[in-house]
């Protein structure tokens, strides 16, 4: 198999490099609204009709979880699990008490802030924060695509929003989660770190770490990249500003509920969900699709990046590896898969990848969306995708 350097210019990458602005956003578009259409007809033409067998939960019910569910055509398929919990946040804000059980302190403000906004034009929160996960999820996109096309190519640009969007776990990039904006405020501020705009920088990275606690792991990278690179001041000051959203969250947990680090407490809740690495890696053993997967996504995502590291933004890289070391820190191992998707770094990586063995690249996308379609129905029927 012929290897093509994503810098290459045979006659395909000469046409791929003259293309326009405006015909890279036509792709973007293009590629998200087919990945996001198929979500659609599988959740709500395909699962209602599909021959699956209700799920029952054991122990404490998912919040809104109806025993015995069987799916109907609604907007409301897109709000189970935590979008249940964001619905009910945006609409009635927080709680929160030292009880051991599950509140809604766990989740991280600026997602259902950005449902409450949209929900004063008078939608729903079930449309409302639909609406909002994709329309991030579309910029994200595009973001990713205009910094890979910058760092290389548009043949590795295409294939990182490809991988993107097409990958199975961007399911959570349309239901009522916080994926797609913590995908676009994350990709943008390591793109402006890489390009010097540490204001920017700064900025995109208190919203991302207003978004979700993974978002912490831009302030590690971006330190660790201004020494490295001994860039100016600013940079390092970029890098702790970045911690502004979390420190606001704090700030609101301190005087609402008296408790400064309510949103880490509560999560001894969810502590019992979570198994542990040698249970997963057992189960993978024994050929388990979900533990299966964990352990591809997570420890095969960590050798890409090593792999590719001289390839990479050093930003890129460095946040990879500060993400995926709090994700291993935190133990939160029932949701690793998704965690990984939210790290911009790996999708990076695999569209410089394909880029430089197509063949891989069209085999693995087509693998992709056979399992889109596969977790978009189990997702609309309670079941779990981790």
């Amino acid at each position: 198999m012929k290897t093509i350097e994503p810098g290459e210019t045979d006659g395909f990458k000469v046409r791929l490099k003259t293309q326009t602005w405006a015909e890279g956003l036509i792709f973007v578009i293009a590629i998200w609204l087919l990945s996001r259409l198929v979500i659609f007809v599988a959740m709500q033409l395909l699962a209602p009709v599909s021959p699956i067998s209700p799920v029952t939960h054991s122990g404490t019910l998912p919040l809104d979880y109806t025993p015995d569910f069987v799916p109907q055509t609604s907007w409301n398929l897109f709000a189970h699990w935590d979008g249940a919990w964001y619905r009910k946040i945006a609409t009635l804000g927080y709680d929160y008490a030292q009880d051991g059980k599950y509140h809604s302190i766990a989740f991280f403000p600026l997602f259902p802030l950005a449902i409450r906004a949209v929900m004063s034009l008078g939608l729903p929160s079930q449309i409302a924060g639909t609406l909002v996960n994709n329309l991030a999820l579309l910029g994200a996109l595009w973001l990713l695509y205009r910094w890979a096309e910058e760092r290389y190519s548009v043949s590795v640009a295409r294939w990182a929003t490809a991988v993107l969007a097409w990958c199975p776990f961007s399911l959570y990039g349309t239901v009522v989660y916080s994926e797609g904006l913590f995908l676009l405020v994350t990709t943008a501020a390591l793109r402006s770190f890489d390009q010097g705009q540490y204001t920017k920088a700064a900025l995109w990275g208190t919203l991302a770490t207003a978004t979700r606690s993974t978002g912490v792991a831009l302030i590690p990278a971006f330190l660790i990249v201004a020494w490295q690179e001994k860039r100016p001041k600013i940079a390092y000051i970029a890098g702790l500003a970045a911690m502004g959203g979390l420190l606001l969250f704090s700030l609101y947990c301190a005087i609402d509920f008296a408790d400064p680090l309510a949103f880490v407490h509560v999560q001894q809740a969810w502590k019992s969900q979570h198994p542990n690495w040698f249970r997963v890696l057992i189960n993978a053993l024994k050929l388990d699709e979900e533990n299966l997967l964990r352990v591809v996504t997570f420890w095969g995502g960590g050798y890409l990046l090593w792999y590719l590291r001289a390839k990479l933004p050093p930003v890129a890289v460095a946040y990879g590896f500060c993400s995926l070391g709090i994700i291993l820190a935190t133990g939160s191992l029932s949701s690793v898969s998704r965690y990984v998707y939210g790290i911009v770094s790996i999708a990076l990586a695999l569209g410089w990848l394909f880029a430089s063995h197509p063949r891989w690249g069209y085999l693995t996308l087509g693998l992709f969306a056979v399992i889109l379609v596969r977790f978009a129905l189990r997702f609309a029927w309670w079941y779990w995708v981790a």
